[in-house]
């Protein structure tokens, strides 16, 4: 029987610890979307024009 108590108290804590890690996960990436949004909203928007002779894509000037 102790076995059983082992294996559910390691089961009970990888869901708390998997828990814990989504929440940071979800923390971390509100505050690089917030980031990005507010360097998207100050960042000017280039348009690209393709080269002929290379046919790669460069800014037009």
């Amino acid at each position: 029987m102790p076995p059983l108590f082992v294996l559910a108290a390691l089961a009970a804590g990888g869901y708390i610890l998997a828990r814990a890690l989504r929440r940071e996960m979800a923390r971390v990436e509100n505050r690089v979307s917030e980031a990005a949004r507010k360097q998207a909203e100050t960042q000017d928007v280039r348009t690209l024009e393709r080269d002929p002779e290379t046919g790669r894509y460069r800014p037009r000037d």
